[in-house]
C-alpha cells in the first residue's frame, strides 16, 4: 500500500474513534445493568424515583440517547469552529462525564451518562463529516464505512465486558469486585477520549480541506490534499469544488430551499429507514427474543446470564465482521445497489422469522435468520447510510439526521419490551417486514447513486440542476 494511503487510513481511524464511542456508549449499560442496580440501588429498589420498580434500567438505558439528541442538534453548528476542535472539545467533556460516572451515586451516574450521550451525539455528526471531507473520490466509500465499523467495534467490546461483570459478580469479594467491574466499563469512554486527543494534538494536527476553504485558507487545504493524495489530477477534482464550498454553510431554514430540500428529505427518510429496520430491537433484545422463541432444552437449561452473554457476544461478532465486509463491498458496488440488496435481505429475513415462529418450533431457524438479518443490515443501510448522508447533506442536515437517529433510539428502547409482550415475536417480525417493504420502494424510486461522483457532482445530484449525471459510469469507478 502506498504511504499516502497508509497515512490517510491511520488518520481516519483516529477520527473514527469518535464513532467507537457512539457504539460503546449506546450499549455499555446492558453489560453492567444487573451488577450496577444491586450496587447502587441495593436490595430494596423502591427508595428513590430512579431505583423504584423497573425505573432504574429504563431510565439509565435512555440517558445516553436522550443526551445524544441534543448533541446531534448542536453538532452541525459546532463544526463551524473546526471539525478537529469540536472533537477535542467533546473529549474534554467526555473525560469529565466519565469521572462523574465513577461515583457510587445514582444521580452522579445519571448526569454523567447524559453528558456522555451529548458528546456522543456531537461526535456522531462531526466524525462522519470529517471522514467524508478528507477522502478523495476513489476511497470515499471504504473510508466513509469506517464509521459503522467502529460503531460495531464499540458494540462488540461492550458485549465482551459482560464476561467481566458476570465473573466479578460471583467470585471472590463480591461487593468490591462488583463495584470495580462497572467502573471498568464506564471508564472506557474517558480512556478512548484521552487516546484520541493525544493523537490529534501531537500527530494529526490538521483539519479537513473543506474547513480550511470555509475559513479561506487555501494554502493549508492544498497541503492536506497533497498529503492524502499526491496525484495532481485528483487534487484538481477536490480543489475544483472550492468556489462553492462557502455557499454550503447553510442554516436549518435553508434546508427547505429548492437547492437543498430534496437531499435533506431523502437523507432524513433514510435515517428513519435505518432505525425502523428493526435493528435496535435485535441489538437490545436479541437474547430475549431468541430465548422466548426457542424450545430446545439445551438453550433453556442455561443460566439466564450465561445465555444472554453468549448470544449478545455472538451478535456483536457477526455485526463487526459484517461491517468489515461492507467496507470491501463499497469499493466494488454502488451505494444504491447495496441499499437494495441489504434491505431486500432484511425484508426476507423478517418474513422468514415471522413464518417460522408461527408455523414451527425449529429454534435453529430463528438463530440463523436473526444473524442473517444482522449481516444484511450491515452490508446495506447500516454501513452505507453514514457514507451516503455525508455525501449528499450539509452540516446542519447531517446534524438533524443524527438527531432523528437518537430520538428513534430512545422511543424504540422505551416501547420494544412492551411490544414483545403485547404482539409477541412473530408480530414484531411481520410489523418490521411491512415497514421495510415500504422502505425498499422508497429506495428504488427516490434514492440516487453517488458512487464515483466528485464533490461538485454530488452537490447538484438532488438540486434539480441540469448537471449531467451518469450512474452507470459512476458504478464503474
Amino acid at each position: 500500500m502506498e504511504m499516502h494511503l497508509v497515512f490517510l487510513w491511520v488518520w481516519m481511524g483516529t477520527i473514527a474513534l469518535g464513532m467507537f464511542q457512539m457504539g460503546f456508549a449506546n450499549v455499555m449499560f446492558s453489560s453492567v445493568a444487573e451488577v450496577l442496580e444491586k450496587e447502587i440501588c441495593g436490595e430494596e429498589t423502591s427508595g428513590s424515583w430512579v431505583c423504584g420498580g423497573e425505573n432504574f434500567r429504563s431510565i439509565m438505558t435512555t440517558t445516553v440517547p436522550a443526551g445524544a439528541v441534543f448533541g446531534a442538534l448542536s453538532g452541525g453548528y459546532l463544526v463551524a469552529y473546526g471539525r478537529r476542535k469540536a472533537i477535542l472539545g467533546m473529549n474534554v467533556v467526555l473525560c469529565l462525564a466519565t469521572g462523574a460516572t465513577m461515583f457510587e451515586n445514582v444521580i452522579a451516574i445519571l448526569i454523567g451518562r447524559i453528558f456522555v450521550g451529548y458528546c456522543v451525539g456531537v461526535l456522531g455528526v462531526v466524525c462522519p463529516m470529517f471522514l467524508s471531507e478528507t477522502s478523495f473520490v476513489k476511497v470515499s466509500g471504504p473510508v466513509g464505512a469506517i464509521s459503522q465499523v467502529m460503531i460495531t467495534t464499540g458494540n462488540m467490546i461492550a458485549y465482551l465486558f459482560r464476561f467481566l461483570t458476570q465473573i466479578n459478580s460471583t467470585d471472590g469479594d463480591e461487593d468490591l469486585e462488583r463495584t470495580n467491574s462497572w467502573r471498568y466499563v464506564f471508564m472506557i469512554p474517558g480512556i478512548v477520549a484521552l487516546v484520541q486527543s493525544f493523537l490529534l494534538l501531537l500527530v494529526f494536527t490538521d483539519d479537513t480541506p473543506k474547513y480550511y476553504r470555509q475559513v479561506r485558507d487555501e494554502r493549508r487545504a492544498r497541503r492536506i490534499e497533497s498529503l492524502i493524495d499526491p496525484d495532481a489530477s485528483r487534487i484538481d477534482l477536490m480543489v475544483g469544488d472550492s468556489q462553492s464550498i462557502v455557499e454550503e454553510k447553510v442554516s436549518l431554514c435553508q434546508q427547505f430551499s429548492p437547492k437543498y430540500r430534496c437531499a435533506f428529505i431523502v437523507g432524513c427518510l433514510l435515517t428513519v429507514c435505518q432505525q425502523l429496520t428493526g435493528i435496535n430491537v435485535v441489538i437490545l433484545y436479541t437474547s430475549q427474543i431468541i430465548f422466548s422463541s426457542t424450545s430446545s432444552e439445551n438453550w433453556k437449561s442455561m443460566e439466564d446470564q450465561e445465555f444472554t452473554t453468549i448470544i449478545t457476544c455472538v451478535v456483536g461478532l457477526v455485526n463487526f465482521l459484517s461491517s468489515l465486509l461492507a467496507v470491501i463491498l463499497l469499493k466494488k458496488f454502488g451505494r444504491k445497489f447495496l441499499f437494495l440488496v441489504g434491505n431486500s435481505g432484511i425484508s426476507l429475513c423478517l418474513l422468514a422469522l415471522g413464518i417460522y415462529t408461527v408455523k414451527t418450533d425449529e429454534d435453529n431457524f430463528v438463530v440463523v435468520f436473526t444473524l442473517l438479518f444482522i449481516v444484511c443490515f450491515e452490508i446495506g443501510i447500516g454501513t452505507v447510510f453514514f457514507v451516503y448522508i455525508s455525501e449528499i447533506m450539509t452540516e446542519v442536515g447531517i446534524s438533524v439526521a443524527m438527531a432523528i437517529i437518537w430520538t428513534l433510539t430512545v422511543v424504540i428502547s422505551l416501547i420494544t419490551e412492551t411490544m414483545i409482550k403485547s404482539i409477541m415475536q412473530q408480530g414484531i417480525y411481520f410489523l418490521f417486514f411491512g415497514i421495510n417493504t415500504l422502505f425498499l420502494l422508497f429506495i428504488i424510486f427516490f434514492v440516487k447513486e453517488t458512487k464515483g461522483l466528485s464533490k461538485s457532482e454530488l452537490k447538484y445530484l438532488y438540486s434539480g440542476s441540469s448537471v449531467t449525471y451518469n450512474p452507470i459510469a459512476a458504478s464503474r469507478d
